[in-house]
């Protein structure tokens, strides 16, 4: 999905490799299967609180939520 617009990475005014685009693909069509938004935005947020939990389960941060 994301990785089949030729311009994909260059309408969200970001640069994101060829392997990023590709699971970002994968994690919408999974998505879209589930009746959820496919919007890279919540794809981004998703992934932003898994490393975030990560991160935190880990101990190298504190929890600040």
């Amino acid at each position: 999905m994301a990785n089949e617009h030729p311009d994909a990475n260059k309408q969200f005014g970001i640069r994101l490799s060829d392997e990023i685009m590709e699971m970002v693909s994968a994690i919408q069509q999974f998505r879209q299967s589930n009746n959820q938004s496919t919007t890279l935005s919540s794809i981004v947020e998703d992934a932003i609180e898994v490393y975030y939990e990560d991160l935190v389960e880990s101990g190298e941060i504190q929890d600040k939520l």
